[in-house]
């Protein structure tokens, strides 16, 4: 691991308003999809009984959506913000499924708190550790 406040290659700051642009634009998308969700939710009295339990599924996957999409935003963001002036990625392996990669405290959090979701699904883990984030894949053969 290095010191997290090297000096970031010149086509960095590309990369970081890409992913944040990106970001931007895939969350007004999955947010005008819930508030278009919840408007057929409230109005779904007329359409009777036998489809309210599709609409609240949907309305319960696109937010579940929203929760995943800001954690691979915050993993995207993590990553660009771990490329050095060679052009790597600060990273360690720590172990054969776990790699922890440089972040700043307030990234390494963000990218902690918004894995949660992706670690529901999958067992994923993202561990804020000093200036550094552990990501940690389950072993599937036990």
């Amino acid at each position: 691991m290095t010191d997290p406040d090297r000096e970031s290659p010149p086509w960095a700051p590309v990369l970081r308003k890409l992913t944040r642009t990106s970001g931007h634009e895939l969350r007004n998308a999955l947010n005008a999809l819930v508030v278009n969700l919840e408007v057929v939710r409230s109005r779904s009295g007329e359409a009777g009984p036998a489809v309210q339990p599709f609409i609240a599924q949907a309305v319960e996957q696109s937010e579940e959506s929203v929760r995943l999409a800001e954690a691979t935003i915050a993993l995207l963001n993590l990553i660009v913000g771990a490329v050095g002036t060679d052009g790597r990625v600060d990273c360690e392996l720590l172990s054969p499924r776990s790699v922890r990669i440089r972040a700043t405290g307030g990234e390494a959090e963000r990218a902690g708190r918004f894995m949660r979701a992706v670690a529901a699904r999958t067992g994923i883990a993202a561990e804020p550790a000093d200036s550094a984030v552990i990501l940690t894949i389950p072993d599937t053969n036990r």
